[in-house]
């Protein structure tokens, strides 16, 4: 559908700019950045308006410039100043309306800046970034939910008829990021108090076991967290949305259970791999599993392999806890190579993320040893 729109788009942009194709198509391109952009605005501003919490701001592509950490939200600057994403959930009673109203709210954001393209017609640039960005409007309205993107269409037309599991998934979100909200702050006492109270009444529900097994893992009970989240594969009330993220999720637990030596290496880290291209096909995010790839080639002893892939997996990063386990990944890795110190300089950044972390004290520690 993406690569259908995008002929579409310069398509009409050659015959409509014709002779000035050129200056048609960069107008295209501008086109295209804005659109891609609008409705990530859209989003922020409606999650204000509507009491949604924005999660995490990433603004730019390429490596990190400038980044703020708090423990339920992280905003990130990078090198090339062009598109952003946005993260919101639900944090207060009444999720599906505030989200469909943030989304309607997005549509109109969106549309409007679409209808300002328009406006600028009289020129080949104006054409062509017209027309990039009602292509790309159009492209945002069909209703697609996938790992990693949620389109506006989703959140207006299939987010209302939601009902069943997937609703109560929905409605039970502000209980499931308190308990998140313990989870990164290192309360983990909170955290699995509120898992308990969960599992009682909801305990069919996907992100309930997802923050089950968040918790174990803090823990360090990793053969816990992989029998929670293997007992989720079983289940046939899973869509291919969902199906990925568990493969993608038993993944990396598996390969935390082989680093902390308590899953045998040669047996885990085959398994890692196969999740993860199980979760692969069923649409799971390649770049979402560099955290997960990372540890594997750690575990192997490619260090430098282990460092690239972690570094990229620290740069997207959503929030302080994640950060802060990439950070440790790549400390382990100049650890093999023997430079303490620079493991010691990001172990310490990793520290003041998540201190509380069992990996990333662990780590701190062995270095302030050392």
């Amino acid at each position: 559908m993406r690569w259908l729109v995008t002929a579409v788009v310069v398509a009409g942009t050659i015959a409509w700019t014709y002779p000035d194709v050129l200056i048609g198509l960069v107008g295209a391109f501008v086109g295209m950045l804005v659109a891609m952009t609008a409705p990530q605005a859209g989003l922020a501003f409606g999650a204000v308006l509507f009491g949604l919490r924005i999660t995490h701001l990433i603004i730019g592509l390429g490596s990190e410039v400038k980044a703020w950490t708090w423990t339920n939200r992280r905003v990130v600057v990078r090198a090339v100043p062009l598109l952003a994403t946005v993260g919101i959930t639900g944090q207060k009673p009444g999720v599906r309306w505030r989200t469909v109203s943030t989304g309607a709210f997005a549509v109109l954001f969106y549309a409007g800046v679409v209808a300002l393209m328009w406006l600028a017609t009289g020129s080949a640039f104006g054409r062509g970034m017209a027309l990039a960005g009602a292509g790309c409007l159009a492209l945002q309205l069909v209703p697609v939910k996938q790992a990693g993107h949620t389109s506006l269409g989703w959140f207006v037309f299939t987010l209302p008829k939601l009902s069943g599991r997937p609703l109560a998934e929905l409605e039970a979100r502000p209980r499931v990021l308190a308990g998140m909200d313990a989870y990164q702050r290192g309360d983990l006492d909170e955290a699995e108090r509120v898992v308990d109270g969960l599992l009682r009444d909801h305990p069919d529900l996907i992100t309930v076991v997802g923050l089950k097994v968040v918790t174990a893992c803090a823990r360090e009970r990793y053969l816990d967290a992989l029998q929670s989240v293997v007992g989720l594969s079983a289940r046939e009330d899973l869509g291919a949305h969902e199906l990925s993220l568990v493969m993608a999720t038993t993944a990396g637990v598996t390969a935390l259970a082989v680093e902390a030596g308590q899953f045998p290496a040669e047996v885990g880290l085959e398994t890692a791999r196969d999740m993860l291209g199980n979760a692969y096909e069923a649409g799971y995010p390649r770049h979402r599993a560099n955290g997960t790839l990372a540890i594997i080639a750690l575990l192997e002893g490619d260090t430098a392999e282990a460092r690239r892939l972690a570094r990229h997996a620290a740069d997207s990063s959503e929030n302080a806890a994640e950060r802060a386990d990439e950070l440790v990944t790549i400390a382990r890795a100049w650890m093999a190579d023997g430079d303490n110190a620079k493991a010691r300089e990001l172990a310490a950044e990793a520290h003041q993320l998540a201190g509380w972390s069992p990996r990333v004290a662990a780590t701190h520690a062995r270095l302030q040893i050392s």
